[in-house]
C-alpha cells in the first residue's frame, strides 16, 4: 500500500520539523539539472499537461513512500550526442546524494525515465536541412 502524506516528518525536542514532498522534489530537480548532459526535468505532452497542474520545481519528479520504502522518479530530457546511461547514472547518484544529505531521507529507490533527446540544431522536417 502507497503511502504519501505529503511531508516527512520527525519529532525534536523543541517540536516538530516537516519536510513537504514539493521540497524533496525539488531537490530532485535541481540535482538533475547540476549533470553535465540534462537539457531539462520532464518530457512528453502527457507529462508536460500532467505537470502543468503541480508547483514549479517539481514538474518531471514523482515520490512514492511505503512503509519501508521511499521511491523517486524523474523524467529528462538529455543532450544529444551524450552517453545517455552515464547522464542517468549521474543523475541517480546525485539525486540520492542530495536528497539523504539535504532531508536525511534514505531513498530506496531512483527510477530515471529518458523521455527524449534534445538536439542543438532545428530542422525542416519536409527538406531535412537544418534551419
Amino acid at each position: 500500500m502507497v503511502k504519501d502524506t505529503g511531508h516527512r516528518e520527525r519529532a525534536t525536542d523543541l517540536g516538530v520539523v516537516r519536510i513537504n514532498n514539493n521540497a524533496i522534489m525539488s531537490i530532485a530537480s535541481i540535482a538533475a539539472m547540476e549533470i553535465k548532459g540534462v537539457h531539462k526535468i520532464g518530457g512528453g505532452l502527457k507529462r508536460t499537461l500532467y505537470d502543468m497542474f503541480r508547483k514549479a520545481g517539481t514538474k518531471g519528479v514523482r515520490i512514492n513512500m511505503t512503509d519501508s520504502e521511499v521511491k523517486l522518479t524523474i523524467s529528462i530530457i538529455v543532450e544529444y550526442g551524450m552517453d545517455i546511461p552515464r547522464v542517468a547514472d549521474e543523475v541517480q547518484e546525485n539525486i540520492k546524494r542530495a536528497v539523504e544529505k539535504m532531508a536525511g531521507l534514505a531513498l530506496s529507490e531512483v527510477d530515471v525515465l529518458v523521455e527524449g533527446v534534445h538536439s542543438p540544431v532545428s530542422y525542416d522536417k519536409k527538406n531535412k536541412e537544418a534551419l
